[in-house]
C-alpha cells in the first residue's frame, strides 16, 4: 500500500462518542468526574491539546443530552435514535464538512497524544490490541460514509464489521499497551480511572491510626508478588531532607532548583514548584503501583485507616473509598450516608494486597 499522499487540504475533526446509555454504570458516564474534570471535559481537552483537529464534535445522541457542552465542543445528533456509534459517525460526516474524523469514546481516560493514528490512505485506520480491533479510537475518512450508511440500513451498526469490510489499515500494538483502550463501564472501572496510569492509591486516616506500620508490611507483600511499588508522603508542615553544610544543601540554598545527588544505590532530588502528586507522576512511571500516604482530599481511590481506640469518625465520605482498614465494627445506622467498601483488619495484609491486585489488574493472587 502506498502511504505517500497529501493530507494538507483535508478538514480534520475530532468526534467524541458520548451518546451511549451507560446502563452498567447507572448514570451518564460523560458527566462522571476524574479529579476536577468530567470524562467529557477530559476528552475535549485531549483533542484540543492534540494539535490535530480544527473542530471538536460530540456525538451525544439527541438534542439536550449533556448540554451545554464544554467550551469549544459542538454537538452532532443521531439521525436515528438508539443506533449506536455507527449512527454517530454517520451524523458527524453528514452534519459537518469533515474530511477526516479522529474518533474516541468519551469513557477512555488513558489516551495519549503520541498514540493518535495518522490519516489513512484508504477509508480508515485502527489499532489491533488485546486480541481485537479498537474501533473507538480510530481514524475514519469521508469515503467510508456510503458503506456505513448501507450497513446501518441493513441493520448492522458494528464498527468492527465496518472496518473489516472497508479493509482498514491496521496497526498492531502489544498487549502491554491495552490500558490505552481502557473503558469506564462500571463503578469499579471509575475507581481505576481515578487512580491514573500507573495507579495511585491514597492511604489516609487520623494521626497514629497505624498507616505506616501497615504499609511497612503491605509493601513487601506486594513486592513478593512481583510489583514495583513507589511511595510519597504528604507533609503539610514543611520539611528538610538535607543537612546544613552538605554540598547539596549549600548549592540548593544558592539557587540550584532542583538539586540532586546520585549514589551507587540511591538518589535524591530537592526542589520547589511541585505541590501535587500529579506533578510527581513522571518520577514513578516505571512503578506498577504508587502509594500516597496522606492526601485524604485528593481525587484518588483511598484506603482509610480507623481505630476504635481513637474514637474518631470516618473521613472519606465520597465514592473514592476503596477499602477500610479498621477494628471498628460496621454500624449501618451511623454509616447510612457514607460509602460502603470492603473492610480489612490491621493484620490482613494478604487480603488488602489481593484487593489492590484485583482493582488494578496487578500481580498475582496470594498463595
Amino acid at each position: 500500500m502506498d502511504h505517500r499522499f497529501s493530507t494538507e487540504d483535508l478538514t480534520r475533526c475530532a468526534l467524541i462518542l458520548a451518546g451511549g446509555r451507560s446502563s452498567r454504570m447507572g448514570t451518564d458516564k460523560p458527566l462522571l468526574k476524574i479529579g476536577d474534570e468530567t470524562l467529557l471535559e477530559r476528552a475535549v481537552r485531549f483533542w484540543r491539546e492534540s494539535g490535530r483537529v480544527s473542530r471538536i464534535l460530540v456525538a451525544n445522541g439527541q438534542p439536550g443530552h449533556l448540554e451545554p457542552l464544554p467550551e469549544g465542543a459542538e454537538a452532532v445528533y443521531d439521525l436515528e435514535e438508539g443506533r449506536g456509534p455507527m449512527a454517530g459517525l454517520i451524523a458527524a460526516f453528514r452534519q459537518t464538512d469533515a474530511d477526516v474524523l479522529y474518533v474516541s469514546a468519551v469513557d477512555m481516560p488513558f489516551l495519549r497524544k503520541d498514540a493518535i493514528l495518522p490519516v489513512p490512505p484508504g477509508d480508515a485506520c485502527v489499532y489491533r490490541c488485546g486480541g481485537g480491533l479498537q474501533p473507538a479510537f480510530a481514524v475514519y475518512r469521508r469515503s467510508i460514509l456510503p458503506l456505513a450508511e448501507s450497513m446501518l440500513a441493513e441493520g448492522c451498526g458494528k464498527l468492527h464489521e465496518l472496518l473489516r469490510r472497508c479493509g482498514a489499515w491496521v496497526s498492531d500494538l502489544p498487549d502491554a499497551e491495552a490500558s490505552l483502550f481502557f473503558n469506564v463501564n462500571t463503578p469499579e472501572d471509575l475507581l481505576r480511572a481515578r487512580a491514573g496510569e500507573p495507579p495511585v492509591v491514597a492511604v489516609c486516616g487520623w494521626h497514629n491510626a497505624g498507616k505506616t506500620t501497615f504499609l511497612s508490611r503491605l509493601i513487601p507483600e506486594l513486592r513478593r508478588r512481583g510489583l514495583r511499588v513507589g511511595l510519597f508522603k504528604h507533609d503539610g508542615h514543611g520539611f528538610e531532607m538535607d543537612k546544613p553544610g552538605t554540598d547539596t544543601y549549600i548549592l540548593s540554598e544558592a539557587g540550584a532548583d532542583p538539586a540532586g545527588i546520585i549514589g551507587p544505590e540511591r538518589f535524591a532530588v530537592l526542589g520547589t514548584g511541585i505541590d501535587s502528586p500529579e506533578q510527581l507522576r513522571f518520577l514513578y512511571r516505571d512503578c506498577d503501583l504508587i502509594i500516597a500516604e496522606g492526601f485524604k482530599y485528593a481525587p484518588y481511590p483511598k484506603i482509610e485507616f480507623r481505630r476504635a481506640a481513637q474514637g474518631k469518625p470516618r473521613i472519606v465520605a465520597d465514592d473514592t473509598l476503596l477499602a477500610l482498614v479498621t477494628d471498628v465494627p460496621a454500624d449501618p445506622e451511623q454509616e447510612a450516608n457514607l460509602p460502603d467498601a470492603p473492610r480489612f483488619s490491621i493484620d490482613d495484609i494478604a487480603g488488602c494486597a489481593d484487593l489492590l491486585c484485583r482493582a488494578f489488574g496487578l500481580g498475582v493472587p496470594s498463595a
